[in-house]
């Protein structure tokens, strides 16, 4: 059985959550507050963690960022604000996928089970024999999918090593926004197409010296993105 943990403040939203979600078989648990909720995700373990971007105290933002110091859990951020900047603010600190308030608990359950999916498919997707990539001062290792650079490993969510196995598996080749998500998310489900933009941003602050003067992504103006290999 599937483990979801629910950070929000907002107990009555929290309920019906855990309420409609343990219909498909999940287990749930909840935390009603940012500190909580950290404990929760080391005592829980949860599969996929479903957090709030506004809340008293440790805000969203904090809580994902200390979860993505030394965990890949799949996190969809909620937002009670559409604005563009809170959207990109969640991505780039590490959310996978985002909702906005009021949502259809409906369309939460369907991000909820593509987001798994993507998970389980990376898993499944690892090839034992697969030699690693060796580029400049990055080794991608696809079998146990790390990542290091100078010999020091680098934390990523499943959607940003799944970019970055994409991109250095295809070398000069320019990807344009629709076809990254095309190729790394369940694309009818993301209505926000500069999404990507935020993973990229997020990978670049990882793997580069210099986020402002990439070596491996670089951007090609007007069409997308290419990975610089040597």
């Amino acid at each position: 059985m599937q483990k979801i943990l629910i950070i929000d403040d907002d107990a009555r939203l929290v309920k019906n959550v855990e309420t409609y979600l343990k219909d498909f078989d999940f287990r749930i648990d909840a935390a009603l507050n940012g500190a909580d909720g950290l404990r929760k995700v080391k005592s829980f373990q949860p599969d996929l963690v479903i957090l709030d971007l506004m809340m008293p105290g440790i805000d969203g933002l904090e809580v994902c960022r200390e979860i993505r110091k030394d965990n890949t859990v799949p996190i969809i951020m909620l937002t009670a604000r559409g604005e563009e900047s809170d959207v990109v603010a969640g991505l780039e600190v590490g959310a996978d996928d985002y909702l906005t308030k009021p949502f259809s608990l409906r369309e939460l359950a369907a991000r909820v089970k593509a987001a798994l999916r993507r998970t389980k498919a990376a898993q499944e997707d690892q090839i034992p024999a697969e030699k690693p990539f060796i580029i400049g001062e990055l080794t991608i290792n696809p079998a146990t999918r790390e990542v290091t650079k100078k010999k020091k490993h680098i934390t990523l969510t499943n959607t940003e090593f799944k970019l970055l196995m994409l991109f250095a598996s295809n070398p000069g080749v320019v990807f344009s926004r629709d076809r990254l998500l095309d190729e790394v998310r369940d694309r009818e489900l993301e209505p926000f197409d500069r999404a990507i933009d935020a993973h990229i941003s997020n990978l670049r602050n990882k793997i580069e010296d210099s986020p402002k003067k990439s070596r491996y992504i670089i951007t090609v103006w007007g069409a997308g993105y290419k990975f610089q290999g040597a």
